[in-house]
């Protein structure tokens, strides 16, 4: 999803700065987090189009605060995107793309790169294992689904990497005999 559509959904609960919008994601959205250089440009833009609206709020002794409220016309174009087409999953996996060029390295440096990649892996299971009770108590079941589907994602892939890597260890030790 657009990081547009996305911010227009999360103003379709109510009027929200566009630093309570990277609130949200950064402890809600388990798949994507978005930052303020997406943010507010988003906003700026989203504005332009009349789909979302700004109250500055006026605060002494602090910078005013700019309220950002969805238009009916940028919850109809929400609602739209919702029920549209779904689009072709995006295969650029950094690593993969790496991969593609690694006749360029030798075996051992490929093989490294194996396992650093399976590392990362590791590293990002854990993180996600860390965060797991607060999904399954606080999460919705769209939540608690997302969480399960990234992390066997994830787990897939570590596989995948990790079989590659015994196979690549016993071709190449093979043609050194």
């Amino acid at each position: 999803m657009e990081t547009d559509m996305m911010i227009l959904g999360f103003l379709m609960s109510g009027p929200k700065t566009g630093y309570k919008i990277k609130n949200i994601t950064g402890k809600m959205m388990i798949a994507y987090n978005l930052s303020l250089n997406q943010i507010y440009p988003a906003l700026r833009k989203l504005e332009t189009a009349n789909l979302v609206k700004k109250e500055v709020v006026f605060q002494t002794g602090k910078p005013n605060k700019h309220m950002y409220t969805i238009t009916d016309e940028g919850k109809r174009l929400f609602r739209q995107s919702l029920v549209g087409s779904p689009n072709p999953i995006d295969y650029d996996f950094d690593f993969l793309v790496k991969l593609f060029f690694f006749r360029f390295l030798d075996k051992e440096d490929i093989l490294r790169q194996f396992e650093q990649e399976i590392i990362s892996l590791d590293e990002q299971l854990e993180d996600f294992e860390q965060v797991k009770p607060v999904v399954e108590q606080e999460g919705t079941e769209d939540n608690r689904f997302i969480y399960s589907t990234i992390v066997s994602f994830l787990q897939l892939l570590r596989d995948r990497y990790s079989a590659e890597l015994e196979r690549r260890k016993g071709v190449y030790t093979s043609r050194e005999s």
